[in-house]
């Protein structure tokens, strides 16, 4: 499972999957506690966060941002039932000092109640990530030697991927028994929206493939699959929404640094409604020209 840090008192474990309905984001709501939307969601993606937690890269303090979007996500009112991490939560190659770091960082959601989960990237390391993150270490996975799940919500299913191939090398890869896996779970799931959550992004037919290896796999699973409506993701460092034969991929910002100064650094607040997704940017220093863009995206048919 890709819990880091639960949400404390408020989750139940059904069958491999994760239930956030309605019920049990009520069992928060108790006297002075702030409500939960069990529809709304935190994405976030590229925290880079490492065990040097002053230190700087590209002009950035990646645990000092996090933590800025953290405490942006925990002043929300409603309080969003999920914060889900689209890959590269660790620095560069995933010791297990900057996990320690990711868990503590994250520690202030599951004080609120906001459950956590990471996808994880080609700059995080599995076996690292999974003994610093005793909640997340399974015995048994779903797919060998693979980080995945998926998180029912009232109005979608999200479905956390691991498209991480090798450590600090650029290009991920599903690889077939995790799309075998991701075919199955679906089929299981078709009265919801599907929404996939992983690090890469898709790339076909380019010279040099930097995000997605196997991507035309990947799209033979989900595009027949009609109720998959979204594909999030992270890897570029980039805020772009676009779509792929009625999909949408929406490509988060990085909390940490940025390649082009242009972009934003910030996360992305999530309202899930009936046959749509509502998205609404939020940038970290509240002065980017896209700061508070809201995206509403239909799903397709």
């Amino acid at each position: 499972m890709p819990i880091v840090v639960p949400p404390l008192n408020r989750r139940r474990f059904l069958g491999g999957a994760l239930a956030a309905g309605a019920a049990a984001a009520a069992a928060r709501c108790s006297a002075g506690e702030p409500s939960i939307d069990s529809s709304r969601i935190a994405l976030l993606a590229d925290t880079h966060i490492w065990a040097e937690r002053t230190q700087a890269h590209r002009n950035v303090v990646p645990t000092a941002a996090f933590a800025e979007a953290v405490a942006q996500i925990t002043a929300l009112r409603p309080l969003p039932a999920w914060a889900l991490l689209a890959g590269d939560c660790a620095f560069m190659e995933g010791k297990a000092g900057d996990y320690q770091a990711v868990v503590d960082g994250i520690k202030p959601l599951a004080a609120a109640g906001v459950g956590a989960a990471i996808a994880l990237g080609n700059h995080d390391h599995r076996e690292n990530f999974w003994t610093r993150s005793s909640n997340s270490n399974p015995e048994s996975p779903a797919v060998p030697e693979r980080h995945t799940a998926v998180i029912e919500t009232p109005k979608a299913n999200f479905f956390i991927l691991d498209s991480l191939d090798k450590t600090n090398v650029t290009p991920g890869r599903l690889d077939q028994p995790q799309l075998e896996w991701l075919a199955k779970e679906l089929d299981a799931r078709k009265e919801k929206p599907a929404l996939l959550v992983a690090h890469h992004d898709p790339q076909i037919g380019l010279p040099r493939i930097n995000g997605l290896l196997d991507t035309q796999a990947f799209y033979d699973v989900i595009v027949p699959r009609k109720h998959v409506k979204a594909y999030i993701f992270g890897h570029t460092h980039r805020w772009n929404v676009r779509q792929h034969e009625g999909i949408h991929l929406i490509n988060l910002p990085p909390t940490a640094w940025v390649f082009d100064n242009a972009q934003p650094r910030g996360w992305v607040d999530v309202q899930l409604g009936d046959g749509r997704i509502a998205l609404r940017l939020n940038t970290l220093d509240g002065r980017h020209e896209k700061h508070d863009q809201k995206l509403d995206l239909e799903y397709r048919s």
